[in-house]
């Protein structure tokens, strides 16, 4: 089930049970989105990560994620911190395929950190390990290991067939199935209250978890669910 709702996720209920929240808020970086400004002051959006948050770990007392830019790291660790909030693990994307910079180094990380919750079902995510794969050694587990914290995908490009040209910016479905399969059991309720591009919906359905998306944006919501429609489950 994937439940669409136009709002801002600071004045919504959210009656039901979450079991997940996965969070990736705009990044006040100056992004053009249909019904958001992205530019606001940084005391004002300071403050909006901090309500976020809060609002985030009241509803679930299951695992939530929040991913954004690397220039708030240090807001997002005063907040945890002055809030009280559990920080589980620091996690990292990193892409090889960035944007080229002339007077700065390219960029190539993303800050994604785990919170409130510890619940990981480790099985489901298991990787080959490089004794493996490189080194043919018979003491490696069959069954692989867990992820570094640094996760290596390439960023959604133009021409890729996963990409929706009509928004912005967007997570990889890999990373976004990584979280949904790490963190949660099939029939599991996940809410993305910045659902944007519609990648957690997508995914979580294709996965049979049940999402909850919320977005300013009528656009936005109209047309993830022409994607969920076309996709079916």
């Amino acid at each position: 089930m994937i439940e669409l709702i136009r709002g801002q996720f600071e004045n919504i209920d959210i009656p039901r049970h979450i079991d997940m929240i996965l969070m990736d808020p705009p990044d006040n970086v100056g992004l053009e989105y249909d019904s958001y400004d992205d530019n606001l002051p940084d005391g004002e959006y300071q403050y909006l990560l901090e309500r976020w948050l809060r609002k985030a770990v009241s509803l679930t007392s299951g695992p939530v994620w929040i991913t954004f830019n690397e220039k708030w790291i240090g807001t997002i660790e005063n907040i945890l911190s002055s809030c009280n909030i559990r920080l589980i693990q620091r996690c990292w994307w990193h892409w090889t395929f960035g944007q080229a910079c002339k007077t700065r180094y390219t960029p190539s990380i993303r800050p994604i950190y785990w919170l409130n919750n510890n619940t990981i079902f480790s099985s489901q995510i298991r990787i080959p390990s490089a004794r493996q794969t490189k080194y043919n050694d018979k003491r490696a587990k069959s069954g692989g290991k867990l992820p570094d914290n640094v996760w290596e995908f390439s960023r959604v490009c133009g021409t890729f067939n996963e990409r929706r040209r009509w928004h912005v910016c967007q997570i990889p479905e890999g990373l976004m199935e990584r979280v949904i399969l790490g963190h949660t059991l099939p029939g599991a309720t996940i809410l993305d209250p910045f659902i944007g591009s519609g990648t957690t919906a997508i995914v979580a359905n294709r996965l049979a978890r049940n999402c909850i998306g919320i977005d300013q944006s009528q656009v936005y919501l109209d047309k993830i669910r022409t994607e969920i429609d076309k996709n079916g489950r």
